[in-house]
C-alpha cells in the first residue's frame, strides 16, 4: 500500500500451514521487502507462544505476518517492538470499542477477552536486529471457538454485525504502520508511556503464581527489557520473565 513501510507489499494465500513459517522461507531465500506481508485466508498450523496453536475459522479473521527489519533496535530494547505492535492493535480496535487492554507480554483484550494475539521472532546481527518476523492472529468475524479455548472473543461478537475483512485488514496495517514508524522515529517515551496505560489490570491487586505459589499482588509497569513488574499487597516489588508468572484471578 502506498506511503507504508508495514503493508508495502502484500502477498495473499488461501490456504497454508504458517504464514510465520512462509516468511522464513522467504528470509532464508532471500530479502523480501520491508513490511512485507503475508496474509492467509486459512492456517492450518498457526502458531502462538511455546507450544500453543492459534486457531483460526478459514475466512473469518485477520491471520498475517510482517517482515521488517528493525536494525535501529538494539538487543536491549527489543521489547519496543512488540509494544509499537501491540499498540498498534490496539489503536485500531479502539476505533470501536472501549476497554481495549494489553495482557502483558502482547495479548489483546476487549475488557476479560481475548480477541488478538501476536508471535514475534527475532534473528540477530551481533546486538543488532536483523529481521523480524511478527505474526498476528486477530479475531473478526468468527462467531464460534472451540470449548477447550479459555475466553476468546470477536469484533462481530462485541459489535453484533460483521466486517469487511479487506477494509479492516486495510484499516489495521495503517495503524501498525503508524506506532512503528513511532519507535523507528525515536517517539520512544510515547510509545513506552501509551503502553504503559494500556496495561490489562494495571494497578488492580489480583493473584498469581509463580514457582509453584500463589500470591496477591498489581501490576505497576514493565522494565526495558519487557519483565513484568508486580508488587506484593505487602508492598515487595517483583520482576518476571515471559513464562516465569501466571496470572490467575
Amino acid at each position: 500500500m502506498k506511503g507504508l513501510t508495514i503493508g508495502s507489499k502484500v502477498i495473499s494465500l488461501l490456504s497454508i500451514e504458517s504464514t510465520n513459517d512462509y516468511a522464513r522461507k522467504l528470509l532464508t531465500n532471500g530479502t523480501p521487502e520491508d513490511g512485507t506481508v503475508i496474509i492467509a485466508g486459512e492456517q492450518h498450523k498457526g502458531r502462538g507462544h511455546g507450544k500453543n496453536g492459534w486457531y483460526s475459522q478459514r475466512g473469518k479473521n485477520l491471520t498475517f505476518t510482517i517482515i521488517l527489519y528493525p536494525y535501529f533496535i538494539s538487543a536491549d530494547n527489543q521489547f519496543l517492538l512488540s509494544k509499537a505492535i501491540s499498540l498498534g492493535i490496539n489503536d485500531y480496535l479502539s476505533q470501536y470499542l472501549d476497554d481495549i487492554y494489553i495482557k502483558w507480554p502482547n495479548d489483546i483484550y476487549v475488557d476479560n477477552y481475548k480477541i488478538a494475539g501476536i508471535l514475534i521472532e527475532n534473528d540477530w546481527i551481533g546486538a543488532r536486529m536483523k529481521n523480524s518476523v511478527i505474526g498476528i492472529g486477530l479475531n473478526i468475524n468468527q462467531q464460534y471457538f472451540p470449548d477447550h479455548l479459555p475466553n476468546p472473543v470477536s469484533l462481530m461478537q462485541v459489535m453484533e454485525h460483521s466486517f469487511s475483512l479487506k477494509t479492516e485488514f486495510r484499516k489495521l496495517l495503517y495503524c501498525l504502520d503508524y506506532r512503528y514508524k513511532m519507535i523507528k522515529n525515536k517517539y520512544v517515551d510515547t510509545v513506552n508511556k501509551d503502553y504503559h496505560n494500556k496495561l490489562y489490570r494495571l494497578n488492580e491487586y489480583h493473584t498469581y503464581t509463580a514457582e509453584d505459589e500463589e500470591f496477591v499482588a498489581r501490576i505497576i509497569g514493565v522494565t526495558d527489557h519487557g519483565k513484568l513488574i508486580l508488587e506484593s499487597e505487602h508492598g515487595k516489588t517483583m520482576e518476571f520473565d515471559f513464562k516465569e508468572v501466571e496470572f490467575l484471578l
